[in-house]
């Protein structure tokens, strides 16, 4: 039975005109600049182009938000280590793939989810349906990827099978409404909301239905936004805080939606949008702290309209939305701003991510501009070349760190990759707990997960298997990952039980926890992936 071996070493790479000796003497830092750029460069493609060309598309197939969520919406997260995966398997001839999606995988369940506890402003009470839906799947897919990975090949029915559970997920998310109205309904789960609620949520309804074809409201401010007008994300100020005080969906009518979509399109209201609101003369929609009759974002989350304090600040909130919902498209156009900034620090920054602005600027058009929407096609085709390119530049320097250093492909993914190509979605998931949203960036750590593991890993392994027109195995022998695999799978146990033992609540020790679990996984890891400790499991 032939295979086709991957090997460290055998990568199609460009020469390098700077030797290993030149590099061991202190080069290597050249290298290490690139890599970390690329981490810049992925994060501002995907947030400023392919994701916004992907909410074009959504739209215009009037997909709804769930299954949205779960498709489009999770490539535009895992484009990166969806990119690096196919780089592993058919340029770089190495693990490299894997690691990254292992790594960024328990990056996301410990590292996001604890930092988000820690630096949320109160105990999360996290929506159960959408976390529990999402890790059983995702235990369901790594049980199935454990199977393909204990005889070190990857058989083509394997990566079928792992992407037959995708598409079991997205059939489930067309459903999902109304299976969990009869989970709910079997198991006795409240459904009591009073009549002020029920007209929050027909009202809120009314105005963004996903089966409309009409325009949405995008409240979604990508990476460059982020850097250049928000240098310090996780404290309040200014504008930010009119969004930490107008949570913009309803709890009651949150965890009918896709916690992933949500969080992808409802990240923050934007420095513009704010001002247009201040220019439409809307800024009494900003609670002052000492009213008494309206409830603060630090109280505990609403479950149930059961006082009078709740049903105000539900009725301010509305009357948010139906401010933004009565603004023009073209006032809340939030493209991409490249006017030079006032400040000394925001112009280093400015001056440091200017090269990758400017070439996307130039060879992409921003759907976000309603004259350019209907380039939303080649907006779509050309981030993903970028895409492609930036995440090949990326895997190449980390292998020439990794030579310098004598660490493997797989090690640089399960550790400096994994976290590069997941750090946005750290900083936006803190922003989002800090906002008083924390179980989005929970539930969608988790949903992005499912999309790596079920077609990041299997798409790539069944192309490279029908290429060979022979259903070739794809081998995956590494020293430490299938142990990895299992440290993953049994990290995600402890963080399922955990929460579920704590009565769907995340405290800041349980985030702490978390943290030092992600520093054990990691050294572990490492230890397996350099023959210190051997993986016994792994026949």
């Amino acid at each position: 039975d032939s295979t086709n071996t991957s090997k460290s070493g055998q990568g199609i790479y460009p020469v390098d005109y700077i030797s290993l000796e030149t590099r061991k003497k202190g080069a290597v830092i050249l290298h290490v600049f690139g890599m970390l750029y690329m981490f810049v460069a992925l994060a501002i493609v995907c947030d400023e182009f392919f994701v916004p060309a992907l909410e074009v598309i959504t739209r215009r197939l009037s997909i709804s938000d769930d299954v949205a969520g779960a498709t489009f919406m999770a490539a535009g997260g895992s484009a990166p280590e969806l990119f690096t995966s196919v780089i592993g398997v058919f340029l770089a001839k190495s693990n490299v793939g894997i690691g990254t999606i292992v790594g960024s995988a328990v990056f996301n369940i410990l590292f996001v989810i604890g930092m988000c506890s820690l630096f949320s402003h109160q105990i999360l009470q996290l929506t159960w349906w959408p976390l529990l839906r999402d890790c059983t799947f995702y235990i369901i897919s790594l049980i199935v990827l454990i199977v393909a990975f204990s005889n070190s090949y990857i058989e083509i029915q394997e990566s079928i099978g792992l992407m037959i559970i995708y598409a079991a997920y997205v059939t489930f998310m067309k459903f999902n409404k109304p299976i969990e109205t009869w989970v709910k309904a079997k198991i006795g789960a409240s459904r009591h909301t009073t009549d002020a609620g029920k007209s929050v949520l027909a009202v809120m309804n009314s105005i963004s239905k996903p089966d409309e074809p009409k325009d949405k409201v995008t409240f979604s401010y990508g990476i460059v936004q982020l850097m250049m007008h928000t240098l310090d994300p996780v404290t309040e100020g200014g504008y930010s805080t009119l969004c930490a005080k107008c949570k913009l969906i309803s709890e009651s009518h949150r965890h009918n939606s896709s916690q992933l979509y949500a969080i992808a399109r409802m990240k923050r209201i934007s420095p513009r949008m704010a001002r247009t609101l201040t220019k439409r003369g809307s800024t009494d929609l900003v609670p002052k702290s000492n009213n008494p009759g309206m409830t603060s974002p630090h109280d505990p989350p609403m479950r149930m309209l059961d006082s009078e304090n709740e049903v105000k600040y539900l009725n301010f909130r509305l009357k948010l939305i139906e401010k933004l919902s009565d603004i023009p498209e073209e006032e809340m156009n939030d493209t991409l701003d490249l006017s030079w900034p006032t400040t000394n620090a925001k112009r280093c920054v400015y001056l440091f991510i200017a090269p990758i602005m400017y070439a996307l600027w130039i060879t992409l058009p921003d759907v976000r501009n309603p004259k350019r929407e209907k380039w939303f096609m080649f907006s779509f085709f050309g981030s993903i070349f970028w895409i492609a390119g930036f995440s090949y530049l990326m895997v190449w320097w980390a292998h020439q760190v990794g030579e310098t250093i004598g660490f493997s492909e797989t090690v640089m993914g399960l550790t400096f990759l994994a976290a590069g190509t997941s750090v946005p979605d750290l900083i936006t998931s803190v922003i989002v707990a800090r906002k008083g949203l924390g179980d989005m960036a929970v539930s969608s750590s988790v949903g992005s997960n499912i999309f790596d593991v079920t077609v990041g890993l299997p798409f790539p392994w069944f192309i490279s298997s029908v290429a060979q027109y022979s259903g070739e195995a794809i081998r995956v022998e590494s020293r430490g990952l299938f142990c990895s695999i299992l440290l993953l799978f049994a990290m995600l146990l402890f963080v399922v039980i955990s929460i579920a033992v704590c009565k769907w609540r995340m405290s800041k020790k349980l985030g702490i926890t978390m943290l030092v679990l992600y520093a054990v996984f990691l050294v572990l890891s490492l230890l397996l992936e350099l023959s210190i400790i051997e993986c016994t499991f792994n026949t």
